[in-house]
């Protein structure tokens, strides 16, 4: 499988992600600090800087979970996939979207489920069990992972419809790929998107693939790895 890493960008989102998590500590800490001696006055700027401190340190989260800790979803998701052939090409954070295989038989869309405890599907996404103070500050939280399955095939869609001619779409296939080590998928037979532990992905990925009869054409495949490429975030 070839890989195309955007370093670049990592590397930014990184040290957004150390900055605003030493920025959100010291806002944090500034307000208790007010509330030693507390008066209307600095109680009020403490209060105030406390609500500030827990957003950055929210964002802070979104960035050191995604881009500071190593090995990143990317790299997971990557590791899975490594023994693809080179039919198979890999983009983490370039084009539109954060992570995109591009296969001979379709585009696959892995999306992150940092959940544990037990996944399952009954009219929406359940789950059972997992830490409740990591779920208070989002990162074992399940939430709706239907809406970050809409808005990556949106995004992908927006950047194709444009440059392809009709009929030369291909197929999109999203799923749900679940990294935490004790996360358990129970019930999902009729989740609108597959759901698989990382170790299964690849297995997954050949056995969709093995089955489709037609494969994208050439050109198309060439016109797509140019948006990509051509439409890398910096």
């Amino acid at each position: 499988m070839n890989k195309v890493i955007n370093e670049k960008l990592i590397k930014r989102n990184k040290t957004i992600g150390n900055v605003t998590s030493i920025g959100g500590i010291a806002i944090l800490a500034a307000g208790l600090i007010l509330n030693i001696n507390p008066d209307p006055t600095r109680t009020m700027i403490s209060f105030g800087a406390l609500i500030v401190g827990f957003i950055v340190a929210q964002i802070s989260t979104h960035y050191v979970t995604r881009f500071g800790r190593s090995p990143r979803f990317d790299e997971v998701v990557a590791d899975n996939l490594n023994k693809l052939n080179n039919e198979y090409t890999f983009y983490a954070y370039t084009g539109p979207i954060p992570m995109l295989l591009v296969g001979p038989a379709g585009l696959w869309i892995p999306v992150p489920v940092l959940a544990g405890g037990e996944i399952t599907y009954d009219k929406k996404w359940r789950q059972k069990g997992g830490s409740l103070l990591l779920k208070f500050f989002g990162q074992e939280n399940l939430g709706r992972p239907e809406m970050e399955v809409a808005s990556n095939e949106k995004l992908l869609h927006n950047l194709l419809n444009d440059h392809l001619e009709e009929g030369e779409m291909p197929p999109v296939n999203s799923i749900l790929v679940s990294l935490h080590p004790k996360a358990i998928i129970g019930d999902v037979e009729n989740a609108p998107t597959p759901i698989v532990e990382v170790s299964a992905l690849r297995r997954y990925i050949r056995k969709v693939d093995r089955k489709t009869d037609q494969e994208i054409p050439k050109a198309t495949l060439d016109k797509i790895i140019t948006l990509l490429v051509g439409n890398k975030v910096d």
